[in-house]
């Protein structure tokens, strides 16, 4: 018995070494920023300084409050209704609320911009209809107040998704302690519920916030300047790689912060709903109480999904003999590929990463699991500086030039940016089996390979299936890392829609768009299905 469990010791040390040396290569890029920034000249920071930092600062947070406070307001609300009450269509509801994902928000926002423009079908409704009202409406609605909205409009499923499952869980006696103390239905959602949820609500808020600082296409579109838009400008429009490279760590700094302060916040809340009781089962609701909940449930997957579909509908209906089948084939096919390929790839590291994270049991891979953790809440403009000056270093030390704009790096980058949304499904379905299993796998003289091969696969072939699903349409939808590091003459769904986008040709964009928004809306229902078995197997 000693013998073998010190065979296993020797097998896990190797993986640890690994797990590291694999850490340090997905964290390269972002070292290789703060490298450089020690060799900058001071001009360039006081130019930022004196002329860009402010206004960059400034529009960032104040365009964080308000998508931030909008998708709180369309992810708790309607999360609260459905978990709680019982009412027809509250079924399709739950599904239909998640669909808003499957729509990347620089499309929202091309879409959006077009509907409410001048010669869209709003203003132009007003002036033949109701022209005193129309000369109300007749304004620019490319404002940094609108594109907070419909960031919200994208983004809130994080919010609903993490609220609708601990609402779900909150136990009957929280309630009916807090109906039997004289409180209001509102007055326990609010000192009672909404308290106890808060770090789940927490922890999408948090995605729904790097989500933000993430986003390029809508905030250039809307001509809002932000750290991402500033970062690209100073680097292809002024050819000035010091400014990129000081946006970028500030960038980074916020992130950092945003991180840490959600790792905190979260460390602190331990709540455990399951224990001395039951689950609250749903109320039924009738007359104009139940016309109200529909109501609120429906606006978020409405304005978020119904409204954009059917617009982006008519407008490839619109400009169907101007499609060039061939080209949407090739584009859709690029696509699968690439994200397909990144997908796998993200899983297995992942799963490779928390393995060793578990059987190891070490401070050290725990350490390491959080750092990667991080690229999720890198933007993929902050990447792709830190890539292409990191392999320009290493093409100029080989003498080769094979590695920029190869579809390595891409996919280096994909893999840096999205492994903690691979990462998450599996760590939780991980968390939930006992180290028993490991344990008799030992004693049985499994070493660490035939570890994975026989138990942890098996098991959590669900969450392996759910990581692909979310992680595919994530990259899918990513457009900064895309548009910086994709091979010369090589074009995605997303690079196509923008490129239309930004030329005003938003009808001719909308063919791609609805290819984007029709293999996200299979793969959200199919992960929806997913999860329902999951729920029934547990």
């Amino acid at each position: 018995m000693e013998i073998k469990n010190k065979t296993f010791y020797l097998e896990n040390k190797r993986w640890i070494i690994g797990s590291i040396l694999f850490a340090i290569l997905l964290l390269f890029p972002i070292f290789t920023l703060f490298y450089n920034l020690l060799y900058l000249e001071g001009n360039s920071f006081n130019y930022l300084w004196k002329n860009l930092l402010f206004d960059y600062t400034f529009n960032t947070f104040y365009l964080i409050s308000i998508s931030s406070f909008f998708s709180l307001l369309f992810g708790i609300i309607p999360a609260w209704f459905i978990s709680n009450y019982k009412f027809k269509g509250r079924n399709f509801l739950d599904i239909a609320l998640y669909l808003p994902l499957a729509i990347p928000s620089y499309i929202m926002a091309f879409t959006y911009s077009d509907i409410l423009s001048y010669t869209g079908p709003v203003q132009s409704f007003l002036r033949e209809n109701f022209y005193s009202l129309s000369v109300i409406f007749n304004k620019d609605y490319l404002q940094i107040e609108v594109l907070g909205i419909i960031l919200a409009l994208a983004l809130y499923p994080y919010i609903y998704t993490a609220s609708r499952v601990s609402f779900s869980l909150l136990g009957a006696n929280y309630i009916n302690i807090s109906k039997n103390l004289g409180l209001s239905t509102f007055k326990t959602f609010y000192k009672v519920i909404l308290p106890l949820s808060r770090p789940a609500i927490f922890s999408g808020l948090f995605l729904v916030l790097m989500e933000i600082l993430n986003e390029y296409g809508a905030v250039k579109y809307f001509g809002v300047n932000t750290y991402t838009t500033g970062i690209f400008r100073a680097w292809f429009s002024m050819g000035d790689i010091g400014t990129a490279i000081q946006l970028s760590v500030i960038l980074l700094i916020v992130v950092f912060l945003f991180f840490y302060i959600e790792k905190y916040y979260n460390s602190k809340f331990k709540f455990y709903y399951g224990v001395n009781s039951k689950v609250q089962s749903v109320t039924s609701i009738s007359g104009v109480n139940k016309f109200l909940v529909i109501i609120l449930c429906a606006i978020p997957f409405l304005f978020g999904f119904l409204i954009p579909l059917l617009f982006i509908m008519n407008n490839v209906f619109m400009t169907f003999s101007s499609i060039d089948l061939l080209d949407l084939l090739e584009l859709t096919l690029n696509t699968i590929k690439v994200s397909t390929i990144s997908a796998v790839l993200i899983v297995l590291i992942a799963l490779f990463f928390l393995f060793v994270e578990k059987i190891s049991k070490s401070r050290v891979n725990y350490f390491i699991s959080q750092s990667i953790s991080m690229g999720y809440a890198i933007p993929g403009a902050v990447i792709g500086l830190g890539l292409i000056i990191l392999f320009t270093y290493i093409d100029d030390l080989f003498s080769s030039s094979t590695l920029l704009g190869s579809f390595f790096l891409l996919i280096y980058a994909y893999t840096i940016r999205f492994l903690a949304v691979g990462k998450s499904p599996i760590k939780s379905s991980i968390e939930k089996h006992p180290d028993s299993y490991d344990d008799t796998a030992k004693n049985l003289g499994l070493g660490p390979l035939k570890l994975l091969q026989k138990i942890h696969l098996p098991i959590n072939k669900f969450a392996l299936i759910t990581a692909f699903i979310v992680t595919f349409i994530d990259l899918m939808k990513e457009l900064p890392i895309t548009l910086i590091l994709r091979p010369f003459n090589f074009d995605t769904l997303a690079t196509q829609t923008y490129e239309f986008a930004v030329e005003e040709m938003i009808p001719l964009s909308s063919t791609y768009s609805l290819m984007i928004i029709l293999i996200g809306s299979i793969l959200l229902l199919l992960l929806k299905n997913i999860i329902n078995k999951q729920i029934n197997v547990s």
